[in-house]
């Protein structure tokens, strides 16, 4: 008898537990009154310019912009919480095809939130991070993750830092550029026997941070991301030719290093440069939406180096940078 009613207690608790688990998560400061928030998209900030990989040009709809719409929604943590939330409050998924595109329409209860959105070519996923903080605490923020290598078109974003409090919400978004363009200019001729372009991108974070606009921060971790390397096959119509352009899109961060390297058909090195640090000479600093073009000679034995950055994007920024007297080879 005994046996019979442990199995039977045994049995309602685990329905019980099965039965709790697709619940939302309880807001900092619920209500028993839940608020309409309404928000449209329909601006970019942006008038000008574009990426290499897929320019901008005139258009006459959201649409024709952004083929997918993220939006996500967050409870606001402060620091010194010990159970951090790891799943968000709300999400929604609205493609291109839909009628009402660019309208997001929801309810959430009185509270602080982070809410974000993300228009985008391509769909990544959208979920949670602990952000390090100061101490030893940290704080939990929504994010944007996408194979970098599947990171080739615009992406655009916004976040909103708002609390509700007794009254519906209605508010237009301006979607910003998410993403960083590379630019590497060539100002010497491309060698016959040259085969292949390796951009590589040292730490490179593991996804965007959607609250403060740039990569993900690794925090206190001793060791770095793994390394971003992007290759660019050299076809028969660029040998033998000065002025190339070589060009990656990258998540905003500051990079510790990023280098340019040329291989030859057997993967043997034929040239090599570190681009300078623009930032304490420490790091590559690339912000969003914004293309950073570096410029000289990556075969000549000496070369002065450029950055500058697109005025449709930015301010401009210019900083010097001369090659080894030697640049390296290996025949």
């Amino acid at each position: 008898m005994k046996k019979i009613f442990y199995l039977l207690f045994v049995a309602m608790a685990f329905v019980g537990c099965t039965k709790d688990t697709p619940k939302l998560l309880p807001n900092p400061k619920p209500s028993t009154v839940s608020q309409k928030v309404n928000f449209d998209i329909s601006d970019f900030g942006i008038t000008t310019g574009g990426l290499r990989t897929n320019g901008i040009s005139s258009v006459n709809a959201l649409k024709d912009q952004i083929k997918f719409l993220q939006y996500a929604v967050l409870n606001w943590q402060e620091a010194n919480f010990t159970d951090l939330i790891t799943n968000l409050y709300r999400y929604q998924e609205h493609r291109s095809t839909e009628s009402n595109f660019g309208q997001i329409r929801d309810s959430l209860d009185d509270g602080r939130y982070h809410i974000c959105f993300i228009g985008a070519d391509v769909l990544g996923k959208v979920d949670v991070a602990t952000i390090p903080y100061t101490g030893a605490n940290q704080l939990p923020h929504p994010t944007y993750r996408l194979d970098y290598k599947s990171l080739t078109t615009n992406i655009f974003s916004a976040y909103v830092d708002t609390s509700i409090a007794g009254k519906p919400v209605n508010k237009p978004i301006v979607l910003k550029r998410a993403v960083s363009q590379l630019t590497i200019h060539l100002n010497d001729v491309i060698p016959t026997n040259a085969a292949k372009f390796v951009i590589t991108c040292s730490d490179y974070p593991l996804g965007f941070d959607l609250v403060t606009g740039y990569g993900l921060d690794r925090g206190r971790q001793e060791e770095y991301n793994p390394d971003a390397t992007f290759e660019f096959p050299i076809s028969n119509d660029v040998i033998g030719k000065a002025g190339i352009e070589i060009t990656s899109i990258v998540w905003p961060h500051d990079y510790p290093k990023i280098t340019v390297d040329c291989l030859d058909a057997q993967g043997k090195l034929m040239a090599h440069v570190l681009l300078p640090k623009n930032y304490i000479d420490f790091y590559d600093r690339l912000d969003p939406n914004t293309q950073y073009k570096f410029s000289g000679n990556l075969f000549g034995q000496s070369a002065h180096f450029d950055i500058t950055v697109d005025t449709n994007w930015g301010i401009p920024v210019n900083t010097p940078f001369s090659l080894p007297s030697k640049t390296q080879h290996i025949n």
